[in-house]
């Protein structure tokens, strides 16, 4: 068997085990058999350990079996919307659909992902071994590339761009950040650096919306007025994780954040167009207020 149909069967596993939240191993090899692309074939109790430990050990996730025989996923939190076990498994779990899909591919319309993707090895070794990089970057405001040597921290994806957390030793001013699709030339060195052992990459993030960080603006409580269509969108697709529903009439909801309110929390209110209002703090209301004022003069 190819390598890619044994992770394809570890992702099958999975799915089936956490869809079900309990299942006997019989119902398992039922549904084993009725899918294609485990061939008809039945799925052994050797099979199925087999499988099981390879997921254990690969992913972290751990498959028990309970006093009723049946198995289920006894550390869920490890597939929590913001895990990487997480990521990892709706990633693959994407892949192998559109693995399937190939006969069909005239009917799926992708949305194109920048690169920077090339890099990722690089930097994760870097991070592994706590080597800096040597990193050739040039952002959309820059007129020139520039070379500086970086101590990487952590990856983040946001809206299907990959960035990097580092702390440039050309700059003295903390945690910067830099997207992956505009780096020109990235090598590993073979110069060791600490990490600040306090460093938590979620927690970091925690207060954050998207990537953009700034020390100046610290974490606040915000008040967002939701209307007509963006009601349940906001229930379903929650904007941060400290969303909570705290009015909620026939015309409007307002949902309450504690978090910075930096250019991404921003631009992301503005997206929203009428149907998203700030009511807290004043001073977020006013500079929204002046974002629109300047759109709205653009077409006068």
């Amino acid at each position: 068997m190819r390598n890619t149909d044994t992770f394809r069967q570890y992702i099958w596993l999975v799915n089936t085990i956490r869809r079900a939240n309990r299942i006997s191993l019989e119902h398992i090899q039922k549904l084993w058999i009725d899918d294609d692309l485990n061939d008809r074939k039945s799925l052994s109790r050797t099979t199925f350990y087999r499988l099981k430990i390879a997921i254990e050990d690969m992913f972290g996730i751990h498959i028990e079996c309970d006093n009723q025989h049946q198995y289920y996923i006894s550390n869920p939190e490890t597939l929590k919307d913001n895990t990487t076990q997480n990521w990892m498994l709706q990633t693959l779990t994407v892949s192998n659909i559109l693995v399937d899909s190939l006969s069909i591919r005239h009917q799926l319309v992708l949305e194109e992902i920048p690169g920077g993707t090339q890099h990722l090895q690089t930097i994760i070794n870097a991070i592994k071994n706590s080597h800096t990089l040597c990193m050739t970057h040039q952002g959309f405001e820059d007129s020139e590339a520039k070379t500086a040597i970086i101590e990487p921290y952590c990856l983040k994806v946001f809206r299907q761009r990959w960035y990097l957390l580092c702390k440039n030793k050309s700059k003295h001013d903390g945690l910067r950040i830099y997207a992956l699709d505009r780096i020109i030339e990235l090598t590993e060195t073979n110069v060791h650096f600490e990490l600040d052992s306090t460093f938590d990459a979620e927690n970091f993030f925690k207060n954050y919306f998207g990537v953009f960080i700034g020390e100046n603006e610290k974490p606040t409580r915000i008040v967002l007025r939701a209307y007509g269509k963006m009601i349940p969108l906001i229930r379903t697709l929650p904007k941060h994780s400290s969303q909570k529903e705290i009015n909620t009439t026939d015309e409007y909801c307002d949902f309450e954040y504690y978090l910075s309110p930096t250019f991404d929390f921003r631009q992301e209110i503005l997206k929203e167009g009428h149907e998203l209002e700030v009511i807290e703090p004043e001073s977020l209301r006013k500079e929204i207020q002046e974002e629109l004022r300047k759109a709205i003069k653009r077409y006068k």
